[in-house]
């Protein structure tokens, strides 16, 4: 225990406040005493186990397709489902017709380094359509047999993730690989035809989810890679002709040429419902260290650790002295992590979730983000090797006014890995930047796994108290 306090009299105090010399100080010498700053900065064993989540939400913006198989971490299978959000408008000049449209591809793309394990492993995907509405409360366990039909899949395609093929300029400009999948010229006309004769099926997403509900995509073959995809798009191709200019004996003269052209009339957006179907296997290493209550966390989904954060004791301290005219100022904690040790270079999870375990699965249902109340969210330092709570004021100085000692149900928190998206504004006369929360998400954007070094958690307290003398 680390414990540093400040003593300062309290008329002192008062004098310190002066702006000039004609502040008057009449009454000081009535309430002579003394201001006591405590910072309280404490190494504390905090209680944590592991809990393993077989099933949660797996509704995300980040969409995961592949297999992984590593001793270390486990066998990962990820596969989705997903509605689609369609074009207002078909982009198209009216005076192309059907005969014109070429194809139609589904274009999946994957951002250089967006994947973990072995980018030349050879892997196959196949794309379905889905024949029925998708629910609502989708999860990580959603099994989508009967809504497609096996035997007729939309398009299939063997791929790998590298770029070594690339020409030498492509190689250092591209950021993406993409994975172009040709779908049947039926689909194709089927949807250029609904433009023309039925263009409200695409005004809003849920009517357009009436006619066409969906896709499923899995992958079929190989178990050394999972990517989490930029994003999916459908490209309709189609040709025209064009009267191109050229010169002959000084003449501008025109011939009809060819020309193809594309556009995208549809693609996965968070507007539309999708959800990822994950089947997660912890392995021997990850199993070892469970059976060894280390406190673990593992994405995509797997292990979260739950935790008894020591409210109580934090306030029996801060009551011991006299608090009658004490202020809190700051409470943070902060909790090292360690990766566990692999191959395939899979890391600690960027961001973690802190939330009272009596509220974890409504906080997701309702897509709540943390209110430094009851939940809380601190980025992962590399530098410190250390997650970050910083903001857990108003948690603790609610315990202490209601007066009562902390329940089981006030100290009990779950760590779970979460994706934040956040927004700065900036202060146009301080320029201060504050930052806010605007999605809090499961993590979904690529494997990972850490132990939590709870023994060594650092919790800082920092209050003032005020003697009368």
């Amino acid at each position: 225990m680390k414990l540093t306090r400040i003593a300062l009299p309290a008329f002192l105090l008062l004098a310190m406040t002066a702006c000039d010399d004609d502040t008057s100080v009449i009454g000081s010498s009535l309430s002579k005493g003394e201001v006591v700053i405590t910072i309280d900065s404490i190494t504390h064993a905090v209680e944590a186990w592991p809990e393993y989540r077989p099933e949660y939400d797996s509704r995300s913006s980040s969409t995961l397709l592949g297999r992984l198989s590593v001793d270390s971490y486990g066998d990962l299978r990820c596969s989705f489902v997903a509605q689609l959000l369609p074009s207002t408008s078909l982009g198209i000049p009216d005076s192309i017709m059907a005969n014109r449209v070429d194809s139609l591809r589904m274009m999946v793309r994957v951002a250089r380094g967006g994947f973990t394990g072995d980018s030349l492993a050879p892997q196959q995907l196949k794309v379905y359509a889905l024949t029925k509405q998708l629910p609502s409360d989708l999860t990580n366990k959603f099994d989508p047999t009967g809504y497609y039909d096996p035997e007729s899949p939309l398009g299939v395609r063997t791929y790998t993730l590298t770029a070594l093929s690339k020409t030498d300029s492509s190689f250092y400009k591209d950021k993406y690989i993409d994975i172009p999948v040709k779908l049947p010229d039926s689909y194709a006309s089927r949807i250029f035809e609904a433009y023309h004769t039925k263009p409200s099926l695409f005004a809003w997403p849920s009517t357009f989810a009436q006619s066409y509900p969906g896709i499923y995509v899995e992958q079929t073959f190989g178990r050394g890679c999972v990517a989490n995809l930029a994003s999916v798009n459908f490209y309709l191709y189609y040709h025209y002709p064009y009267q191109e200019p050229y010169t002959e004996d000084g003449t501008v003269n025109y011939r009809i040429v060819t020309k193809r052209d594309s556009v995208s009339l549809l693609t996965i957006a968070p507007e539309v419902t999708s959800a990822n179907c994950i089947t997660y296997r912890p392995g021997a290493e990850i199993e070892r260290l469970a059976g060894e209550k280390k406190a673990l966390i593992t994405t995509p989904g797997g292990y979260v650790t739950r935790m008894k954060f020591p409210a109580d004791e934090i306030i029996a301290d801060y009551r011991s002295h006299d608090s009658s005219l004490g202020i809190v100022s700051r409470l943070s904690f902060e909790i090292p992590a360690q990766q566990v040790t692999n191959s395939h270079g899979i890391g600690i999870p960027t961001t973690l979730l802190m939330v009272k375990t009596s509220e974890l699965a409504s906080f997701f249902n309702e897509n709540r983000i943390p209110d430094d109340k009851t939940s809380f969210w601190a980025r992962y330092n590399s530098t410190t090797g250390r997650y970050s709570f910083t903001g857990m004021r108003d948690y603790i100085l609610s315990l202490m006014e209601s007066g009562q000692t902390p329940s089981e149900s006030d100290m009990d928190f779950t760590l779970v890995p979460v994706a934040i998206t956040t927004e700065e504004e900036t202060n146009l006369y301080t320029q201060e930047v504050t930052t806010y929360v605007t999605r809090c998400a499961p993590y979904m954007q690529k494997p990972s796994m850490a132990i939590l070094d709870t023994d060594h958690s650092v919790i800082v307290f920092t209050y003032s108290t005020q003697t009368m003398k």
